[in-house]
């Protein structure tokens, strides 16, 4: 008996401990959720910014790439999607031949410095 009144005691001082320290204010799940969405849009937002970025050649897109595709986080990403976006480029480049768009010739060239920019970083 006196060990369940201890063990009790123990029990109580323990949560009293826990809700000056603060675990009462853990965050709910209300609050995670909207944290995960929060960070869904902005991943989002980073990948249609990339999508352009890679579609259309330009200095402004080149630094747009190189911003996220340095970030330790999304480099195997983004270096894989250019790679990946270069290969088929290329591809057609060689179906072309000397016939190819210049166009077509800019964008692979666009490719080819956003991944030496990237793997420089």
């Amino acid at each position: 008996m006196a060990r369940l009144l201890l063990l009790s005691l123990f029990a109580a001082s323990l949560l009293v401990a826990c809700l000056m320290t603060g675990c009462a204010n853990m965050p709910s799940q209300s609050q995670t959720q909207a944290q995960e969405q929060a960070e869904q849009q902005a991943l989002g937002a980073m990948v249609q910014a990339l999508q352009q970025a890679i579609a259309s050649p330009s200095p402004q897109h080149l630094e747009v790439i190189a911003r996220y595709g340095t970030d330790s986080r999304y480099y195997v990403m983004v270096r894989g999607w250019l790679v990946q976006e270069l290969s088929g480029i290329e591809s057609q480049l060689a179906a072309h031949g000397d016939r190819a768009p210049e166009a077509m010739r800019a964008k692979a060239e666009h490719l080819r410095a956003a991944i030496r920019r990237i793997d420089l970083e």
